[in-house]
């Protein structure tokens, strides 16, 4: 008896029990379903009014948009947030100008506000630029002329636009410097993450130092051009020179500022620099900056991974000097102009030719000069000879004295004839005596202006028929 009573105690215990977990699943589940119907949805966070109401203040725009969860379904499906964080309102830009909601919405006048027209989130934002136009004129000139405008233009409705840079409800003044990378990151971070590692952007985004360019530093603000035309990149050396060649901003890391002069000095800078004056409208097909330290990625100078330390300088000329032994690599002297310290023997045989080859010169032109002044001295004081030496001249030449013909010499007397046998052979006959000829004098020279006498005649010759002037006339 004892056993059937405690199974029926125990089976009423449990029948209890599951009663009692019935009934609280059964209330759990009302409260449940009580609370939703109590929850509006996030669209239906603002009951519309009975009647419109006209807005003719910012409060009544902040009443209603400062609610939580505030939210629109656009035709594509994306949802569009629309509450709005007052107190960041009120310390941007500009809130701190004064510039109201109306002042930008102004094709809201009254709630329930009127269909929106915009279809998607993108449409939405390419609309704010129209209102931005309205009191940012000058940006928005810039901005019609930069490659974002022109890839809208194209069709690319992905282009950056006034709000994919600047929030219009919270954009401040002053930034921190590691947000303007971040604003272009949205876009663009692939890039980023290059910019990150580099020396540059790990200046800006780990200690927000000023002296380390930025995206915009080298791109522009509002004008930004696309990098891959003839144009931009011919200039991309001046871009790398206006800070590597400011003493003021390299003096702090003892970074050298001759980059600019030594690269345009040496045969790849002279032949952009002639390209770019003679075509350019096309491609520079010389190595820039860009070609041998990196775009984004430029390293220390010190980095093991740098383009440019001289393990790694073989590598980066072979891009375009795929003969190049080492030899070809260790000939660069670097952008340091030679001195002393810098490639010391380069330095003292440029100063000896600065010597030598000016001295050499100049002597030449001193000799030159001083024997040309020999030559006019001379000249002044002499004549030239027939053979074209300069003689002294002493003056106009003495008068020639007639000298009058030599009689001829006279014969030796004829011995009488002796008497000979008339059998004795006759003795020879003595040669004739052989008589010289009078040495010529030589004709005396002549004033300047009178005319030379002829010669003297030999013994012997025929007398000269010639006749000139007066003489002749009278034969």
């Amino acid at each position: 008896m004892r056993n059937s009573g405690g199974r029926r105690t125990a089976l009423a215990v449990t029948l209890f029990l599951v009663s009692v977990s019935l009934f609280l699943a059964g209330a759990l589940a009302l409260v449940d379903q009580s609370s939703a119907e109590a929850a509006p949805s996030p669209q239906d966070a603002t009951p519309a009014p009975a009647a419109e109401t006209i807005i003719q203040n910012d409060q009544q725009c902040l009443d209603c948009h400062t609610a939580p969860d505030q939210v629109m379904t656009l035709d594509s499906g994306e949802t569009l947030y629309l509450t709005i964080d007052a107190d960041r309102v009120e310390v941007s830009a500009h809130g701190e100008a004064e510039v109201g909601c109306r002042d930008c919405h102004t094709d809201i006048t009254a709630y329930p506000h009127a269909p929106l027209t915009a279809g998607s989130l993108r449409a939405v934002t390419i609309s704010f630029s129209e209102t931005c136009a309205e009191c940012h004129e000058e940006q928005a000139a810039r901005v019609m002329d930069s490659i974002h405008a022109e890839l809208r233009a194209q069709g690319n409705l992905d282009a950056a636009t006034c709000a994919d840079c600047h929030n219009p409800h919270y954009q401040v003044k002053v930034e921190p410097l590691s947000r303007i990378p971040a604003t272009c990151a949205r876009c663009h971070s692939g890039i980023m993450q290059e910019y990150r590692l580099s020396v540059h952007g790990a200046a800006v985004m780990e200690e927000e130092n000023a002296d380390a360019p930025l995206c915009i530093t080298c791109h522009g603000v509002h004008t930004i051009q696309d990098p891959t035309t003839a144009e931009w990149l011919s200039k991309s050396p001046q871009l790398c020179a206006g800070c590597h060649a400011d003493p003021e901003r390299m003096a702090p890391y003892g970074l050298n500022t001759d980059v600019l002069t030594t690269y345009v000095a040496d045969f790849h800078g002279t032949t952009a620099t002639l390209f770019e004056k003679q075509t350019p409208d096309q491609l520079p097909n010389t190595p820039l900056c860009i070609d041998c330290h990196g775009i984004h990625n430029i390293k220390h100078v010190d980095d093991a991974e740098s383009s440019v330390i001289k393990d790694n300088l073989l590598t980066t000329c072979q891009q375009c000097h795929p003969n190049a032994t080492e030899n070809f690599s260790d000939a660069w002297l670097s952008h340091y102009v030679p001195s002393p310290e810098h490639n010391p023997l380069v330095y003292y045989v440029g100063v000896f030719y600065q010597i030598f080859v000016p001295a050499t010169v100049g002597g030449m032109a001193l000799f030159v000069v001083s024997d040309l002044g020999r030559q006019v001295l001379l000249r002044r004081k002499g004549k030239k000879n027939d053979d074209g030496r300069v003689t002294k001249d002493d003056g106009p030449p003495a008068p020639a004295q007639a000298t009058s013909p030599k009689p001829p010499a006279p014969e030796p007397p004829t011995p009488p004839a002796a008497q000979t046998d008339p059998h004795q052979a006759e003795p020879p006959a003595a040669p004739a005596a052989q008589t010289t000829p009078p040495p010529l004098e030589p004709p005396a020279i002549p004033a300047t202006g009178e005319a030379a006498p002829p010669p003297p005649a030999a013994p012997g010759a025929a007398p000269d028929q010639t006749t000139t002037g007066d003489e002749g006339d009278e034969r």
